[in-house]
């Protein structure tokens, strides 16, 4: 299951909760496990040294990518089935959206994800390893519009050190968002940092018929511009 941090403050310390999907990759069009049947298994990190091994945590070393503020949980479950070499964390601080994200992945048998509930940014910090991500996706961040909650935009240079810090050389920060204001505010912290540099790849739905995210689906039916844009972190040192 995956992560996502919707913007928040990364005052908040992680959360305690790592869940994991079942067992076997199976095809979207395959049906849903039985309800009495599905397995939820639950990793709590303090019981992992830190930072996590992802060997350990998913009993391999396939790719791993994390998704920050997962919301329903959309976007990381067609990745983990369309994708079984690619392991996937997302995170969502909000625990009723975490819930419905759990219900998600937890009716197919997924064996390459994991969902954890709490503050994306101190997970990272504390639990994931130097030199390990292919991939960080923040799809819909809160923009949080009010001046006086700027400073709990996920989007700083603390945040794109991290980043710099978690991603494999050639590893991709995915972006997407509706909210223009927040739009430029993002252009602005990418134009002022010296970790990443503009990447081809683009945020996308991991299956041609399908929606990045549920915000995505809303905001298009609303007939909202979506803005997106992907970096990624050079393969040699500067």
């Amino acid at each position: 299951m995956l992560w996502h941090l919707s913007g928040a403050s990364p005052k908040t310390g992680p959360s305690r909760e790592l869940f994991n999907g079942s067992r076997e990759y199976v095809s979207v069009e395959e049906a849903f496990i039985p309800k009495d049947q599905r397995v939820s298994r639950e990793l709590v990190p303090e019981d992992h040294k830190a930072p996590l091994d992802f060997q350990e945590v998913f009993g391999n070393d396939h790719p791993v990518e994390l998704e920050i503020g997962i919301g329903k949980g959309l976007f990381i479950t067609h990745a983990g089935m369309h994708f079984p070499e690619s392991n996937f964390i997302g995170i969502e601080i909000r625990r009723k959206y975490l819930n419905k994200a759990r219900e998600r992945v937890e009716k197919r048998p997924l064996a390459n994800v994991r969902l954890i509930c709490g503050e994306a940014f101190s997970f990272m910090e504390e639990y994931i390893p130097d030199a390990s991500l292919a991939a960080i996706h923040v799809y819909f961040p809160d923009p949080w519009p009010k001046k006086r909650h700027h400073k709990r935009r996920l989007f700083d240079p603390t945040f794109m050190k991290e980043t710099f810090r978690a991603l494999v050389p050639g590893g991709h920060l995915l972006i997407a968002t509706d909210h223009a204001g927040y739009w430029e505010h993002i252009q602005e912290v990418l134009q002022h940092q010296e970790y990443l540099i503009p990447s081809e790849r683009l945020p996308e739905p991991p299956g041609k018929e399908e929606d990045l995210t549920n915000f995505e689906a809303k905001y298009k039916k609303e007939g909202r511009a979506i803005y997106r844009t992907g970096y990624r972190k050079p393969t040699e040192a500067p």
